[in-house]
């Protein structure tokens, strides 16, 4: 099978730093997931001019034969384009997604989908009139661990779901600051936010495994009220910067199954206990444990543990192996999951991969905890 012919817009000149997440990291997660693997081909690559596209192409050592362009449009127009792969800020999301839906061409765009739901609904739609296939980098739904807690549940191994229980920590904490580059985390309509990020990685493979929620409530909570931000060398640019974006989120409220659930996310610096998150599912007949250390869901690879219990037996831990192929395997943690994204895609999985459709019901979601909130003070 010929393989899938990949168009990148966001690939720009970065040199992995060894230090976790910088500016165009994600870009760096692409690009080696699909040089890996056998299903795609890069083919053209799509900056804010066709000579910075160029040299991205010279610098990563790209084909000679990659095309380099300096608009959507161009790049969406190339019929021997397949998928667009849209890796920026999430405020140029629309502006560059949909040419690439205009055109019929696939698209994978990192989440969130966009920082406006309106934009989230018209780009839905146009891909569903479209009949195009879409993919969205909410990484967790690639995590083997979240897929076998939803493999436990739809076998019945706990009976039927009565409440679920997920209290997660984030180190999305401003107590000693943020770097300016970060700023937009702190803002409550800001694309990346505190609550789009923080709160909608979670809440994507929550839907997918749980469903929707029928009836909710809502609690927020801002403690930093302004922040310091800084640049790269620590010299505080903005002694006050405002904060509308939640430090503490609490969500409950009754499931379209009927089951109970609530959401307790915090952002502080560190977690007492290095665990990340603990999600308890309780049913009829047992219990499932998920925890992680600190920061991890969205990835949710490294140091997962999922355990059993029946009501009459003993407490298990879950295997969460899974039989992959090397090109994903061989991907580090913080892009493995991208790259299961992309295997699932090409092989036909779509549970595998959130779509636009899936995700827009957690923007959908995070508009009506906004909407009901009450907030603290």
């Amino acid at each position: 099978m010929a393989p899938i012919r990949v168009g990148i817009i966001g690939l720009s000149i970065v040199t992995p730093t060894g230090q976790g997440y910088t500016s165009g990291t994600w870009g760096l997660m692409h690009l080696e997931s699909l040089i890996k693997s056998p299903h795609y081909k890069i083919v053209a690559l799509c900056n804010s001019t066709a000579e910075k596209a160029r040299k991205s192409i010279e610098h990563h050592k790209l084909e000679p034969t990659t095309k380099a362009y300096g608009s959507p449009e161009d790049l969406a127009q190339d019929p021997d384009v397949d998928l667009v792969v849209v890796s920026v800020h999430v405020g140029k999301h629309y502006s560059l997604v949909k040419p690439a839906l205009q055109n019929k061409k696939s698209v994978f765009v990192e989440f969130p989908l966009s920082g406006s739901y309106p934009e989230v609904e018209e780009l839905t739609k146009l891909a569903k009139e479209g009949g195009i296939k879409t993919i969205v980098g909410a990484q967790a739904r690639g995590s083997p661990a979240f897929a076998k807690v939803k493999e436990l549940l739809e076998s019945k191994a706990i009976g039927d779901v009565i409440s679920s229980s997920w209290t997660g920590h984030l180190p999305l904490s401003t107590w000693y600051g943020l770097p300016q580059n970060l700023k937009d985390f702190l803002d409550l309509n800001g694309g990346p936010g505190r609550i789009n990020i923080g709160l909608g990685h979670g809440l994507e493979p929550f839907i997918n495994t749980l469903g929707e929620f029928k009836d909710l409530q809502a609690v927020l909570k801002i403690h930093g009220k302004t922040a310091p931000l800084f640049d790269d060398t620590g010299k505080v640019v903005d002694p006050a910067y405002k904060v509308t974006a939640p430090e503490y989120i609490l969500v409950q409220g009754v499931l379209e199954s009927g089951a109970v659930a609530s959401i307790n996310l915090r952002c502080t610096p560190a977690s007492v206990d290095e665990e990340g998150f603990r999600w308890i599912i309780s049913g009829s007949e047992g219990e499932i444990e998920f925890t992680g250390p600190a920061g991890s869901y969205i990835q949710a690879n490294f140091k997962a543990k999922v355990f059993l219990r029946k009501w009459k037996g003993e407490t298990e831990a879950i295997d969460l192996s899974r039989n992959e192929q090397e090109h994903v395997t061989s991907i580090g943690d913080l892009g493995i999951n991208t790259a299961r994204l992309y295997e699932a895609f090409a092989t036909g999985n779509e549970d595998g991969y959130p779509s636009f459709e899936s995700t827009r019901k957690v923007h959908h979601l995070i508009e009506r905890i906004k909407s009901v909130a009450v907030w603290a003070p």
